[in-house]
């Protein structure tokens, strides 16, 4: 399969025509459209990536968080330049699936951390027409420290945690990334704790207010999960060689 073909087959995949997005998904840069032996998938595509991606003689790169933003000015310079540049003249193609990675239903980011941490009874909320941006679940960690604990093993770092829910927990509530502004909606979809990768100042009051634990993990962290899962996609369907290149980010 050439570079046009496997882009083709993601998009599909994921029914990125459903979401509605800021940035594009799919194809953000045009490649030489060769025959791809491998893959290089990751979290975000930074020059670093695509150096290692280079390296490891990647013919694509497909990553959660592009190049392409609909709020970045429309210059091209400094780093994004560098990336650019070095993509054209290797000629990998780049592409990118923001949200419908987030919200797929069975390879997203949610759906795979709620899996990893071994939740059960999973069930869609905050749901739109097409689909759902958070997923919800039961725990068998009744505590609150319990379940971060575990979350730190799953994720290997510790998350920061407010814990002024209830003393014993069931219901946990998903939305990964930069998603704090979710944790109203999962409050009133009946969570006992609400899992993320970023907060925000006003999540503290919050969490007391409504007595429902908050627990960020890390938006990078939240995230490996579902562009991991594309990746065996992959592998099993497309024969490809797929390779997940990991640089690792605190926040």
């Amino acid at each position: 399969m050439n570079q046009s073909e496997i882009i083709k087959q993601c998009n599909e995949l994921l029914k990125i025509e459903n979401v509605k997005d800021y940035c594009p998904n799919g194809l953000q840069i045009e490649g030489d459209n060769r025959q791809v032996r491998k893959v290089a998938i990751g979290v975000s595509i930074s020059l670093e990536f695509i150096e290692k991606a280079v390296k490891a003689d990647a013919d694509l790169i497909i990553t959660h968080h592009g190049l392409i933003w609909d709020k970045d000015k429309h210059i091209i310079r400094g780093p994004l330049k560098q990336k650019i540049h070095l993509l054209l003249n290797q000629g990998i193609a780049a592409a990118a699936y923001h949200l419908p990675l987030d919200f797929h239903p069975e390879l997203g980011n949610n759906m795979q951390l709620a899996i990893k941490i071994g939740l059960k009874d999973l069930r869609p909320f905050a749901q739109t027409p097409k689909y759902a941006e958070g997923v919800m679940g039961t725990t068998s960690l009744k505590t609150i420290d319990a379940f971060t604990q575990h979350v730190e093993k799953v994720l290997k770092r510790p998350p920061l945690t407010l814990p002024y829910g209830p003393e014993n927990i069931k219901h946990v509530a998903i939305v990964t990334g930069g998603a704090q502004g979710y944790f109203l909606e999962a409050i009133e979809a009946g969570a006992d704790c609400f899992l993320t990768g970023e907060i925000s100042e006003q999540n503290f009051a919050m969490s007391r207010e409504y007595g429902v634990h908050f627990v960020s993990a890390g938006h990078y962290a939240t995230e490996t999960f579902g562009i991991q899962a594309l990746g065996r996609h992959l592998e099993e369907h497309s024969q490809l060689n797929v390779d997940f290149i990991d640089i690792p980010n605190p926040i």
